[in-house]
């Protein structure tokens, strides 16, 4: 079974240590998301998201964490520009970054238990609306995503530092 809830400020490390498998396991494959060591996500940013409550993982009793997310209030420069369907002020609206299972893990449910317990946490911490952006090529996601409610918002330009100005499709999801 797998529990879904905040990381504890003591799990810096496997949370570290879970983004680096992630990097290792998906790099080169069908599913690569293009994340780099000592690029995105970085060190600093997945620790501050565990020190701000912000860490969402999925913990397998015994074998530590097997999906994980962040939860914050920061959209990518061109996230303004999407016709969102909830107004809502920044401090209601989360928005989800770095979602990932590890590749031992996919096609048991992780990610949609990851998914579900994040928008129960989210509802719980008074978030109205949870937003994200993903690959257009990443059908697997985008399919999980639909699947749990969020509704496709188009393709939208976005600016990551470590990306440039990628094309992404856009999700949301009222809560």
């Amino acid at each position: 079974m797998l529990e879904v809830r905040k990381a504890r400020a003591d799990e810096i490390d496997a949370v570290l240590d879970f983004y680096a498998k992630m990097i290792d396991g998906m790099q080169g494959t069908d599913f690569d998301v293009q994340w780099r060591h000592d690029g995105h996500p970085s060190k600093d940013f997945l620790r501050e998201a565990v020190a701000d409550g912000q860490m969402i993982v999925g913990v397998l009793e015994g074998e530590g964490i097997a999906s994980a997310m962040v939860v914050n209030h920061e959209g990518e420069p061109g996230y303004e520009a999407v016709p969102w369907s909830v107004d809502a002020p920044p401090e209601n609206v989360g928005v989800l970054h770095v979602v990932a299972t590890l590749p031992a893990y996919h096609g048991r449910g992780f990610a949609r238990q990851l998914l579900q317990g994040g928008m129960e946490i989210a509802r719980a911490d008074g978030l109205s609306v949870l937003r994200l952006d993903t690959f257009p090529y990443n059908v697997r996601g985008r399919g999980l995503y639909e699947s749990c409610g969020f509704a496709d918002k188009g393709e939208w330009t976005v600016y990551y530092p470590a990306l440039g100005d990628i094309q992404v499709i856009m999700y949301e999801l009222p809560l």
